[in-house]
This record gives C-alpha cells, sequence and structure tokens, in this order.
C-alpha cells in the first residue's frame, strides 16, 4: 500500500528542505526523501563546515519566513558589510560598503550544514511531514493524475508532484531524461577553511590574479582568531598540485597569491577539490515534476549566487504550488507548473551568462585585456548608479 502526498520533495538539504518546509506552512502534506541518516553532524569552531554560503537579504527574508532563521546559532553566522574585489595582475580594485547604501549589510554567512540541520530539525516537527530518511529514489513513474515513486527499500509514495532538489547531479533530472546544456569551465574549486593573521573586517574579498580566482568568506571569530573560507579556482592541473601539498606548504603558497593582503597561517579542515561545471535544463518542469536550485543549474562560483538564485527558484515555486492549492486546482499539472519555469527561467540564464563573461574577461592574463578590464574596475568604482544595481541585483534580489 503506497503512502499518498500532495508533494515528494526528494533531496532534505537547503533547497529541498526550505522547500518542505515552507509547503507545509502552507497544508500541504510533504513525503521529504533523501538517503542520508537525516542527522547532521556538526562541527564546533572554529573548525567550520567546508562549505559555506553567502545569503542575500532576499534569502535571509526566506529563512526567516520559514521560520529557521531565529533557531540558528548566533555565534555560527556572521553578517557582512562589505565587499572588496582587486585585480591581482594590476592595480584595480572595486568596493562594495553596506553603509554606501543604506543596508547593515550586504549579506550573511552561514555554514551549509548549519542551515541543513536546523531545516531536517524543523520538517521533523511538522505533523504533515513524512522524512524518509536512508531512501533513495529507484525509480518512478509520472501518470496523468499522480507520480508513483519507488524508494529503495520497496516502498511506494504516490504525490500530485514531485520536486527535484537532488543536486547538480541529479537522479530525477537524468532519468525524467530532462535535457540539458552543460560545459566544463576548464577549472576546479579548491574548498577550505583557514585561520589568517589579522581581522577580514567583515569583508568578502575576490583576487584574479595569475595565481586563479580566489575568493575570501568571513568567518565568525573565535577567541580573538580570524577565520574565513576560501574557494579557490584554478585549472585541474594546479588543483591536484595544490591538494598533494602539505599544510604547511599549502598556506604559503595561498599567501602567496593573495597578494600581501593576509597572512594564512593553518588550514582548519579537510581540503577539496571540485570539478566546475556549468548546467542549465532546457526545461525546469515535465508533467508533475519541478526542478529546483542546482537540479535545473549550476554556475561559476565566482559571485557566491549559487545558492540565492536557487533559494529564488523555491520561493517563487512555493508560491505557485500554494496558490494552486489553495483554491483546489491540480498542483501537479503542467501549465500550473511553466509558470514558475516562466518567472525563473531568463533570470537564471542571465546570471549563468553573466558569469560567464565574468569568468572568461577575469580569468585570462592577456595585458591587453588586463589594462582594459583594470580601467573598466577604476570607472565601475568610482560610479554608484552601477555598483547599487549590482548590490541590489547580487545582495538583495534573484
Amino acid at each position: 500500500m503506497a503512502n499518498t502526498y500532495d508533494v515528494a520533495v526528494i533531496g532534505a538539504g537547503m533547497m529541498g528542505g526550505v522547500t518542505a518546509s515552507l509547503l507545509a506552512q502552507n497544508s500541504l502534506s510533504v513525503a521529504l526523501i533523501d538517503p542520508s541518516s537525516g542527522k547532521v553532524k556538526l562541527s564546533s569552531p572554529p573548525y567550520y563546515d567546508t562549505r559555506v554560503s553567502a545569503l542575500s537579504t532576499a534569502s535571509q527574508l526566506l529563512m526567516e519566513r520559514a521560520g529557521i532563521w531565529k533557531t540558528l546559532p548566533i555565534e555560527r553566522l556572521l553578517p557582512y558589510q562589505s565587499m572588496k574585489v582587486w585585480d591581482g595582475l594590476g592595480t584595480s580594485e572595486i568596493e562594495f560598503q553596506s553603509t554606501d547604501f543604506g543596508v547593515m549589510s550586504l549579506g550573511c554567512m552561514v555554514e551549509n550544514a548549519v542551515l541543513t540541520d536546523a531545516l531536517m530539525t524543523q520538517n521533523t516537527s511538522f505533523k504533515n511531514v513524512d522524512t524518509f530518511f536512508g531512501e533513495r529514489v529507484v525509480e518512478f513513474d509520472s501518470q496523468e493524475k499522480e507520480v508513483v515513486i519507488t524508494l529503495s527499500s520497496g516502498k511506494k509514495i504516490r504525490s500530485a508532484l514531485m520536486i527535484a532538489a537532488d543536486g547538480a547531479n541529479s537522479f530525477v533530472r537524468q532519468e525524467a531524461d530532462f535535457q540539458c546544456r552543460e560545459w566544463d569551465y576548464g577549472h576546479c574549486a579548491i574548498i577550505s577553511t583557514i585561520e589568517i593573521d589579522r581581522s577580514h573586517e567583515n569583508t568578502a574579498w575576490q583576487a584574479f590574479g595569475e595565481e586563479g580566482v580566489l575568493a575570501f568568506l568571513p568567518l565568525p571569530r573565535v577567541e580573538g582568531r580570524h577565520f574565513v573560507s576560501i574557494v579557490w579556482s584554478v585549472s585541474p592541473e594546479d588543483a591536484e598540485q595544490l591538494c598533494q601539498l602539505n599544510e604547511t606548504d599549502f598556506c604559503q603558497r595561498l599567501s602567496y597569491a593573495l597578494s600581501g593582503h593576509f597572512v594564512v597561517l593553518a588550514e582548519l579542515s579537510q581540503r577539496l577539490s571540485i570539478p566546475l561545471k556549468q548546467r542549465h535544463a532546457t526545461e525546469y518542469v515535465k508533467n508533475r515534476i519541478a526542478l529546483v536550485g542546482d537540479a535545473a543549474h549550476t554556475i561559476h562560483p565566482l559571485a557566491g549566487q549559487g545558492a540565492n538564485i536557487g533559494f529564488a527558484d523555491v520561493e517563487v515555486l512555493v508560491d505557485i504550488v500554494s496558490s494552486a492549492f489553495k483554491r483546489q486546482d491540480d498542483i501537479g499539472r503542467l501549465a500550473l507548473l511553466r509558470r514558475y519555469q516562466r518567472a525563473r527561467m531568463l533570470n537564471n540564464l542571465q546570471m549563468a551568462a553573466g558569469m560567464e563573461s565574468f569568468k572568461r574577461t577575469y580569468t585570462t592574463q592577456n595585458p591587453i585585456i588586463v589594462q582594459i578590464r583594470n580601467m573598466g574596475m577604476n570607472v565601475v568604482n568610482g560610479c554608484f548608479t552601477f555598483k547599487r544595481s549590482v548590490v541590489s541585483k547580487a545582495f538583495g534580489g534573484s
């Protein structure tokens, strides 16, 4: 006998977790399915989780709407007031200050594990959410009026709608034969948590130079010590070499890449290397199936917008589905789901195109292009109107 729900959410990470939470609070019954144990093992500061997200104001408001922002431990959050970008091959830089735009912060750093843990705890407390942890989807059948999902245990789930929030390598996307446009960036992201010699000034730092593209995401201080999460985009060959270095040599190499802005004292987490690909599904929806977040699209981590774009997907889809549910409409019908696709796809494609252009411009070492981009950075840094537009798009919106 199959269990029947309004919605089955595949994946209980940040995207799936907040999707299930918001739907449950709008009175829909939800099956939340994830192969994990449902328990997140949190490290203790300063040994922060390796994966960190820079949540925009819009994403923070969505977390508040879901009721979990106030449950996050304040000592694991860091609002940042500034972002500085400099060209290691030139002398130019761009700086964004929250005070210039009349806001308290540009965003807030939070560990993915902390957010996921809070969402899992909340979702297990809802009477209208059944969690199926330790379960994988092995097959599904999208029928005229429902989706029938078979789990690895043999259990069957029936739902009017299935939402795939199962990440970049989405099983649902592949099995439902969603077509994708994708290409390899030819880069890997080295991710780690490090200790530095001085205050990060509650600033997100980003450098472009001969050592690759390096993002510094500030983390909360502990007993007067200073920590950041790094995302270092380099060629696969450099990534392999960097991963083989011992801690001392890695810290020295990283200090050199920072052009004297900081001295790296220690590495406090496992060093990860993640191949970078751009991927975008040509459709986000099919009959009774919708993709959100990385299941629908992935972009270069240059601007740290991946999670924010995903949360914007979730907000739009939840609003459309919840409104349809309240008026007793069929929440899985294709015409309804296409409203979500129309609302999100163009925005996401524009962001992907922007990141691709940005990546091509700032990863080249061609001296002519370096000179032109340095001139451009100086112009942009002096143009308040343009900077305000960037802040509104990247830090405040979707």
